[in-house]
Formats: C-alpha cells, structure tokens, sequence
C-alpha cells in the first residue's frame, strides 16, 4: 500500500515538472509563457507544503522569498528586459525552491540563458528562410522560459528527487 503523503508529494513534483516543460514549448512556440504554468506551481507548492511536512514559517519564508523575486522581476519587465510571464514563472519557481534554492536556481537559469543566447547569435548568421530558427532570431526575443524551466528542473532534480526517494 502506497502512502498517501508519497503520492501527495510525488504529484507535487510531477505538476511542477509538466508545468515547466509547457512554459518552456509555449515561450519556445510563441514567446508567451501561459499563467496557468505559474498557477499550477503554485498549487504544486500547495501540495508539496503538507507532504513535505513544511511548517507555516517554513512556507512563509517560501512566500516571502517567491514575493522578493517578483518584484525583481517586475523591475525587469518594466525596463522591457524581462516578458511578464518570465517574472512570474521565476517567481513561481522561487515559490518552490524558497531562499535556500534560489542562488543555484538563478544560477543555472542564467546559464541556461547564456547558452540559449549564444544559439540565437549563431542562427542571427543564418539566412533567414522562414524556419522557426530563423524567425526566433529575427524577432531579437530570447524565449527565456526555457532557461527559467532549466533552473527549475535542475532544483527539481537536485532537491525534490532526493526528497521523494528518501
């Protein structure tokens, strides 16, 4: 018999990881991350708060770290450095992985984004033949929710894996 805290946890990290992957195909697809991505972290954080056994501070200092990212995120999109969809799904993220994740979260989304910057430089020196390639490099648009969704499921690896097998 499966206990039920398992699967509780298990789903949590499973609508994580779905809600990820969509963000990053739908920013790859169309340069726009879906709200419902950040939402369904959210209720992922939702469930993984009880079966992880998070205490209310515990989740407050989530809350707290997850509210400090959005606003950085805010100033980004303001400045029209960062989509919108990109600071609430970095703060969704944070959500997840609290103060104690974020500087590796950050860091392997920034190099994510460096990777994926440095692709579309390449494909700028392509002829532009209609390609997917070729559009996402005309555009001068970074999709980077799939450098967020990389930081995400490095933390995901790295600390929720761990969590559910032990």
């Amino acid at each position: 018999m499966f206990d039920v805290v398992i699967i509780i946890a298990g789903l949590s990290g499973l609508v994580f990881v779905a809600a990820l992957v969509d963000a990053a195909a739908s920013d790859l697809r169309a340069f726009r991350i879906p709200n419902r991505d950040s939402l369904l972290i959210a209720v992922a954080f939702g469930l993984a708060v009880p079966a992880f056994g998070f205490g209310l501070e515990a989740a407050a200092w989530h809350v707290a770290a997850a509210a400090a990212a959005f606003t950085v995120g805010a100033v980004l999109f303001v400045l029209k450095v960062w989509g919108g969809g990109d600071a609430k799904l970095v703060a969704a993220v944070t959500l997840m992985t609290g103060f104690a994740g974020l500087p590796r979260f950050l860091l392997v989304m920034a190099l994510a984004g460096g990777m994926l910057s440095l692709v579309l430089l390449l494909l700028r020196r392509l002829p532009a033949n209609g390609s997917w390639g070729a559009r996402v490099a005309a555009s001068g648009h970074v999709p980077y929710g799939v450098a967020i969704a990389a930081g995400g499921m490095d933390w995901a690896v790295l600390s929720l894996l761990p969590r559910l097998a032990g």
